[in-house]
């Protein structure tokens, strides 16, 4: 089969748009944890990536046989509340410093709760 140069830049887009977002997870949490729980957050985040392949490669198929548009409105509807979630959880890191340990974060809290 002949792909067209449309559907190869569709393909591409939609994977440079993964990689970028895929990208941008990896720097999220390098911003956001503390050192020692990094490793396991980025596990976690590995694991359901991965699963969420999987399934998704699944699920595709099945909403296609249901209804062709079915399959595109879940991934959309799935994009948006990715954002939505992104946008309402961002944390601003700017001007702080990172601590390294969960006790060192606990301290800092207790101390600007105590200090307001």
């Amino acid at each position: 089969a002949v792909v067209s140069t449309q559907s190869t830049g569709i393909l591409f887009s939609i994977k440079f748009s993964s990689a970028a977002a895929n990208i941008m997870l990896w720097f999220l949490i390098l911003e956001i944890y503390p050192t020692v729980i990094r490793n396991t957050a980025t596990g976690f985040i590995n694991f359901w990536g991965k699963f969420g392949g999987a399934l998704s490669a699944v699920l595709v198929y099945f909403l296609y046989y249901v209804h062709p548009l079915l399959s595109v409105t879940s991934f959309v509807l799935n994009g948006l509340l990715s954002f939505v979630a992104a946008m309402l959880f961002d944390k601003e890191t700017r001007d702080t410093t990172m601590l390294d340990t969960i006790e060192e974060e606990e301290l800092r809290e207790k101390d600007i709760s105590e200090h307001g």
